[in-house]
Formats: C-alpha cells, structure tokens, sequence
C-alpha cells in the first residue's frame, strides 16, 4: 500500500463587494432581456429579487427619502457637466 499526499487547490467564489452590485444587476437585467434566463427560473429570481427589495425598503436611509435626495443631486451635476462640457 502506498499513501500519496497532494494539495488541491480548489476555487472559492469571491463574495460580491458592495461596488460589485449595480453592474452585476445591470448584467442580470441584460440576461433576462436577452432571453438568457430561462422562464423557468424567473419564478425563483423573482422570489430573490423581492427578497432584496423588502430589505433594501426597510434600510432608514432609503425610508427617509435620502436616497431619492442623492438621486436628484447626482442628476444635477450630470447636467452641469453636460452644459460645460
């Protein structure tokens, strides 16, 4: 009888940042455009996503209305810049 020791490197999906959300939805947003989400999974991705939107709702931030604030902030100085530049 032989014993053979090996490592095995085996990858661990990396979390997504906080950063990392926006573009990752914007990407599931394209897939289900394109028709790349089955139907059949739709029922289970809606279930998640009004997971997400429950608590995204219940964050103080988003219920003080800051957000929509930062929204319009944001929009202005989009406009400022597109008028100067």
């Amino acid at each position: 009888m032989e014993v053979v020791e090996r490592r095995v490197k085996v990858a661990v999906p990396v979390s997504p940042a906080r950063r990392d959300w926006p573009g990752l939805l914007e990407e599931l947003a394209r897939q289900i455009e394109d028709g790349r989400v089955y139907n059949r999974d739709l029922l289970d991705l809606s279930d998640a996503l009004s997971t997400v939107l429950e608590a995204y709702r219940r964050h103080p931030y988003v219920r003080s209305g800051s957000v929509d604030h930062q929204r319009q902030a944001q929009a202005r100085q989009r406009a400022r810049r597109n008028r100067n530049g």
